[in-house]
Order: C-alpha cells, then sequence, then structure tokens
C-alpha cells in the first residue's frame, strides 16, 4: 500500500529545491552569473553527490523580490571578485615574471598598482547610467588614468611597459564580464589610456625643461 503522507512529503521536499537552469530562469541571469553570486555567497548553494548546484527556492524568490539596487551591487561584487581571481592566477604563473612591464615595477610599487587596480575595476565595471553621470564616469577614468601614469613615469617605468601593463589587466577585467558590457568597459578604459598619454607627455616636457636650465 503506497504511503501517501510520504509520497507528498518528499514531492514538498523536491520542490523546495532548483537546479541551476531552474534558478537561472527565475532571476533572468545567465548560468555564469548565477555561478559567481553563489561562489561568491550572495546565494547558499549545496552540490548533490553527483555535484550538481542546487538553490533553495526561498534563498531566490528572496533574492528576486529584493531592491533592485541590492541585486545590482551582489551582481559588480562578484563580477570583481572574479576579475581579481583571474589576475591572481595568471600573475602566479611563472612566463608573467618574464614580462618586461611586470619586472620594470618594484615590490613597492606592485603594492601601489595593487590598489590602484582595485578602484580602477570598480570604476570599469559601473553602470554609466543616464548621459551626465556616463560623462562623470569618463571624466573619473580620464584622471585616474593620469594618477596611474605619473606613478609609473616617476617610478622610471616607460610607456610602453605602462601600457602594456594595463592591456593586462583590461584583458583579464572583459574576460570577467559578458560581452554587452564591453563597449562601455573599452570607452572607459581609452579613457584610461589617454589619461596615461597625458602624464607621461607632462613629465616629458617637465623633463625637457630641466635640461634647458
Amino acid at each position: 500500500m503506497v504511503d501517501i503522507q510520504a509520497a507528498e512529503r518528499r514531492i514538498t521536499e523536491k520542490s523546495q529545491w532548483l537546479s541551476l537552469r531552474a534558478a537561472c530562469r527565475l532571476l533572468d541571469v545567465s548560468n555564469t552569473t548565477l555561478r559567481q553570486w553563489a561562489d561568491s555567497g550572495y546565494l547558499r548553494v549545496y552540490r548533490t553527490p553527483g555535484g550538481h548546484r542546487r538553490f533553495l527556492r526561498d534563498d531566490i524568490e528572496a533574492f528576486a523580490n529584493a531592491p533592485e539596487q541590492a541585486q545590482e551591487q551582489g551582481r559588480e561584487e562578484a563580477i570583481e571578485d572574479s576579475a581579481l581571481r583571474k589576475i591572481r592566477r595568471r600573475l602566479s604563473r611563472g612566463d608573467m615574471a618574464q614580462q618586461s612591464w611586470y619586472q620594470s615595477v618594484e615590490e613597492e610599487g606592485r603594492v601601489r598598482m595593487r590598489l590602484f587596480g582595485r578602484r580602477l575595476l570598480s570604476l570599469l565595471l559601473q553602470e554609466s547610467g543616464p548621459r551626465r553621470r556616463r560623462q562623470e564616469l569618463l571624466q573619473e577614468a580620464h584622471l585616474l588614468g593620469q594618477e596611474y601614469g605619473t606613478e609609473m613615469s616617476e617610478r622610471g617605468v616607460t610607456l610602453k611597459d605602462t601600457i602594456e601593463a594595463f592591456v593586462f589587466f583590461r584583458t583579464m577585467v572583459l574576460d570577467s564580464t559578458n560581452p554587452g558590457s564591453w563597449a562601455r568597459i573599452i570607452e572607459a578604459a581609452d579613457r584610461v589610456l589617454v589619461g596615461v598619454a597625458d602624464s607621461y607627455e607632462k613629465s616629458g616636457e617637465k623633463s625637457a625643461g630641466k635640461s634647458k636650465k
């Protein structure tokens, strides 16, 4: 004889859990985004004996009903974490230490560049929003580039090595985001490069002025 209560209990328990695909449908996000949220601790995730991810329906529904601003913050922080992990992994590889731009920055400078990288990463991942806010972001990117260029030029790092270091960083950021964000990120990154060029140009003018005295 079938135990009706036990059967109903199994159905109820099963409905409490969602597969990765089902959770993505409820949140209207990609598999990659949901994995990043889970890996960063924004959503609890459980593994089946076969290694598949399962999410509590209550957690997914609560997150779906959370204020949009909180969801966006969680998404940006998860992407930041993903990009930083990729950068650390690449820098830990032996072949990276042979790159001239990596060798040109001493340990003290690398600490400073890590702090700069966090600021730059946060800037590149910000949504531009209205036109006025977009212009503010681009202006901030330009100023950040000037600061970065000044720091590197004062340490005697060549413009070529500085640009190569930045291109490496930008590539890691692009690899961590969806293609729909690339145009916005590249636009801001271009303003950073212009700022870098400005600072090196000013540094060259100062050096030329001193040599004439």
